[in-house]
């Protein structure tokens, strides 16, 4: 069975990238950076406490 563990929606905007990224639990953060692989490792660490958190 498929279950969403978070959704993630990535932006470029003038000053780099911005992240948003909520979770099944309901919690809601944004990242920015202008470095798109820092901002991808910003949110892989975020959603990998979550997950560990919740299993």
């Amino acid at each position: 069975m498929e279950e969403t563990l978070c959704s993630i929606e990535i932006v470029k905007d003038g000053k780099g990238y911005k992240a948003k990224v909520q979770t099944s639990l309901g919690r809601y953060v944004e990242y920015r950076n202008e470095d798109f692989e820092n901002l991808l490792q910003q949110v892989y660490e975020d959603i990998q406490e979550e997950i560990e958190t919740t299993i």
